[in-house]
């Protein structure tokens, strides 16, 4: 039985958006089905008439993943591209490796998630429209597992910490990135597998003509530490080449001279034919301006963010015994998300609004993010309240991102 909650997201709750909507839902294994239990959330942006993707974030064996669906960052993704955020959060049976493998249930519980939605949401293209495919871990493994079930289906897959090798011809069509952490690598660590099977995945498939390639953290382990920088570049590249204007026909992506190579040892770059190694050992890359991010994440583990975000909308100001509150909406900043709010009072700061300081959130930034890259908080509030506050008072708001980067300031009405 399919277990459905409707929430939608109010104001009050600190989203961007007055009128997004997030819609829960639980599905039940069935006899045979190797997990315990499914939860998944689906946010879909404000006043969105046709979803044109999904962009599906899996989480890792052991983590809870449904909150995946109120990070900030991710969702200014989705909403660029019209597409809605899914998390999840599956529970396996007491072996992880099981429930990574779509026809033990998984794949049965996702599909019948998405008709859920689609009946409740009024989106009946939910059913129908490709996926972009975010996993770690047993997430990685599983993302890749449905991109060889349904090629035809999936933009792209970001495979942290995760791979798999024996692919059908269609599969290499899918553009897949294997990220993994250097500290992986070390011989004998508790995850020096996922390091081999991500290498033996690429050096399998990459022979054969799969846009694939390896993007490797310096700094980090099995955490997902800040590849979320060169991810949503992935996604956004992606998106805006294979989604079609009408329909939900995938464009094709190719290795050729509009592709971009890079050598994963040296990382050198360079156009597809130009002097950036072979064919069989480089990786496929879809633009130069990934290229460049992507030499940057492999030297330092981050990409810089060189833009600053936009400017929060929809200020207001509200004077009562208690003193002023100020509320407002922001969709957070796209390359590095949202840090925290500057509060004004006539030209000067009297506030900087974050979030409380916790053992995941420990700068007690705005919102952050866990060891598998969940959001903490999970919808933190975009309020304030000025104690000292007298009518007449000048009130603006400024967003910083994780770059220290500020917006425009934004006065309240």
């Amino acid at each position: 039985m399919v277990r459905l909650a409707v929430t939608f997201v109010a104001f009050v709750a600190g989203m961007a958006s007055l009128s997004a909507q997030t819609f829960d839902v639980a599905i039940p294994p069935k006899d045979g089905e190797k997990y315990k239990s499914a939860e998944f959330r689906l946010w879909i942006p404000e006043g969105l008439k046709s979803i044109r993707a999904v962009i599906v974030r899996q989480h890792g064996c052991g983590r809870n993943g449904i909150d995946h669906s109120d990070d900030l960052q991710w969702q200014a993704l989705a909403k660029k591209h019209d597409a809605a955020l899914m998390g999840s959060r599956l529970v396996d049976n007491g072996n992880c490796a099981q429930w990574c493998v779509p026809a033990n249930g998984s794949e049965r519980a996702f599909l019948d998630a998405l008709k859920a939605f689609a009946a409740v949401s009024k989106h009946a293209e939910l059913t129908e429209v490709p996926w972009a495919i975010w996993g770690h871990s047993g997430g990685a493994v599983w993302g890749c597992h449905i991109a060889n079930r349904y090629p035809d289906r999936v933009v792209g897959v970001w495979a942290r910490s995760g791979a798999i090798a024996e692919v059908e011809k269609a599969t290499l069509g899918v553009p897949i990135v294997y990220n993994y952490g250097q500290r992986e690598s070390v011989p004998k660590n508790q995850f020096e597998a996922v390091y081999l099977s991500s290498i033996k995945a690429f050096e399998t498939c990459r022979p054969q003509g799969a846009l694939w390639s390896l993007a490797v953290d310096p700094k980090s382990w099995h955490d997902c530490r800040n590849s979320r920088a060169l991810a949503v570049i992935f996604f956004d590249e992606l998106l805006k080449e294979r989604l079609p204007k009408s329909g939900v026909k995938l464009g094709m992506l190719k290795d050729d001279a509009t592709s971009w190579r890079a050598n994963p040892k040296t990382l050198e770059i360079a156009e597809a034919g130009a002097a950036a190694g072979e064919h069989k050992t480089t990786c496929w890359l879809p633009s130069k301006a990934y290229a460049t991010s992507w030499v940057e994440y492999c030297k330092t583990g981050d990409v810089l963010d060189t833009t600053p975000p936009a400017a929060p909308t929809d200020v207001k100001a509200a004077t009562s015994d208690k003193g002023t509150t100020l509320t407002w909406q922001a969709d957070a900043d796209l390359e590095s998300g949202t840090k925290a709010f500057l509060i004004l009072r006539d030209g000067k700061k009297i506030a900087t609004v974050g979030s409380p300081k916790t053992r995941s959130n420990p700068e007690g930034q705005f919102q952050s993010w866990e060891f598998g890259d969940e959001p903490s908080p999970r919808i933190p509030a975009m309020s304030y309240l000025d104690a000292d506050g007298k009518p007449g008072a000048k009130y603006e708001v400024i967003q910083v991102n994780h770059a220290n980067r500020e917006s425009k300031p934004a006065s309240a009405k």
